[in-house]
Order: structure tokens, then C-alpha cells, then sequence
């Protein structure tokens, strides 16, 4: 789980370059991987508590990917075990994008390029919607006074995503368009990239702290009996997730 956010994480702190799309297709496996693993492990600290047993094998697979419905099922645990976290810190409507984004990509959307090999119908391409998050996040992260200006149409050509097909398009037979729907001036990419990246460590500070507080119940439960000792410390395995921006840099890296 820790490698799995820390690759995710790093390989978003990356420019973008010639490489990115190699690099968002390594942060998107192994942030969903990430994730899912640490939803199921509240889900198994939370049947422990009440029942002094973990979830089957079989019970926890039936949950499959979907980590909208995994996060849904540990969100609503958050209240019950006094988790709460600020206010500023819950989840907006892009957090809710970007989870639905890592449900459909853990689910389908991961397979888009074999699929579309072998002619597959109806899947995502899942750089489309990423590039969509982004600019979202440009447009509501990014203050005014930082914000680029639009690039000038008359200097540039601009690249139009169908798929897996590439085309210019210039001023005659269509309207030139200085960013394509879905994808972002890399500009402005750079400037929303560390917006993405708080994001995503700010979606795991409700978790951390729900996995804290399961854990402080079960050892006083237990206290003084043989099974005090069932529940490793988990949350070293988080130690790079904090509540404040300012301190998310330090806090990732590593010895």
C-alpha cells in the first residue's frame, strides 16, 4: 500500500515531458491500487472490532474494484468512530471526479489501450477524463493573478485527441482551438499538477485518521487480554499524509 501511494505520488511530482503519459498511467495503477488496498484494510480492522474476525477472503473480493462503493461503505464509518476531519478537508465535487476516475480506472478504464487493440466499444480513454480533472482543478485551484493567458491562436497549431488518433487542426474548415476539450495547454499543466497531488494525499486524511481511530478501539477493548497485540500499527505506513498543504513536500520525502 505505502509503495504503492508513494510511486503514484512521485511520479506526479514529475514535469510533464515527453514521458508523461508513461508516468499518469503509473500514478493512476498504483494510486487505485493504493487506495483500494487501504479501503479494504478499514474494512478489515472495522469487522475485527465488531466481531473479533477479519472479513473472509471471499467477502472482501466480493467488493471487487470499485472503490466509489468502498469509499462510500468506510465514509460512512467516519462519523461512528469520531473521525471527523476540518471541514476544508472533505471531499468538493472534483475530489468526487477524481474518485470516480480511479473507480472506472481500477474497473475497465485501465485496460482502454488493449482494448481498443482488439476493437473493443464503450471504453474510456482514461488520459480523456484525467485531462478533463485537470482543468477543472486549474480553474478552481489556481488563483486568478497566477492563471496563463490563453496561447495566442495565431502562433500555434493544436493537437486534437480522438481516441487514438491525432490530427491538426488550423484555421481553414474549422475554428482553431488553442486547448481541445479534455486536454490542457501543458502550461497550465504544470500549474495544476501540484494542485492534483495535494488532492490526492488531502482524499487520504479522513482515512488515516479513521484508521487510527479503529485502532485506538481495539487496543483498549483488548487491553490485558491475549489478543491486544492482533493489530499492527498501521498509520506508519501513511506517515507522508498530512492535513496542511504547506507541509506535504517535507512530509514525502523519504530518508
Amino acid at each position: 500500500m505505502q509503495g504503492c501511494f508513494d510511486t503514484s505520488l512521485a511520479a506526479l511530482g514529475s514535469l510533464p515531458g515527453k514521458e508523461k503519459e508513461t508516468l499518469y498511467y503509473v500514478a493512476f495503477f498504483n494510486y487505485s491500487t493504493g487506495l483500494e488496498r487501504l479501503l479494504k484494510v478499514l474494512l478489515l480492522l472495522d469487522s475485527w472490532h465488531r466481531n473479533q474476525k477479519f472479513l473472509t477472503n471471499a467477502e472482501l473480493k466480493a467488493y471487487g474494484h470499485d472503490i466509489v462503493e468502498l469509499h462510500n461503505k468506510v465514509n460512512n464509518m467516519v462519523k461512528e468512530y469520531g473521525a471527523e476531519c476540518k471541514s476544508e478537508l472533505q471531499a468538493d465535487e472534483v475530489d468526487n471526479g477524481i474518485l470516480e476516475f480511479l473507480s472506472a480506472f481500477a474497473e475497465k478504464s485501465r485496460y482502454f489501450n488493449l482494448g481498443s487493440l482488439g476493437g473493443a466499444h464503450g471504453l474510456e480513454d482514461p488520459l480523456g477524463v484525467w485531462y478533463d480533472l485537470l482543468r477543472q482543478i486549474y480553474e478552481k485551484d489556481i488563483p486568478a493573478r497566477l492563471r496563463l493567458p490563453d496561447a495566442d491562436e495565431n502562433e500555434i497549431l493544436v493537437d486534437h485527441i480522438e481516441g487514438n488518433a491525432c490530427r491538426k487542426l488550423t484555421r481553414e474548415g474549422a475554428t482553431l482551438q488553442t486547448e481541445t476539450e479534455g486536454h490542457l495547454d501543458e502550461r497550465k499543466m504544470t500549474l495544476a499538477l501540484p494542485e492534483m497531488r495535494w488532492r490526492l494525499v488531502k482524499l487520504l486524511v479522513p482515512l488515516k485518521a479513521l484508521l487510527i481511530a479503529i485502532e485506538v478501539k481495539i487496543r483498549a477493548e483488548a487491553m490485558g487480554i491475549d489478543k491486544e497485540d492482533a493489530i499492527p500499527f498501521l498509520e506508519e505506513f501513511l506517515d507522508f499524509v498530512c492535513d496542511e498543504r504547506d507541509r506535504m513536500a517535507e512530509s514525502m520525502v523519504r530518508p
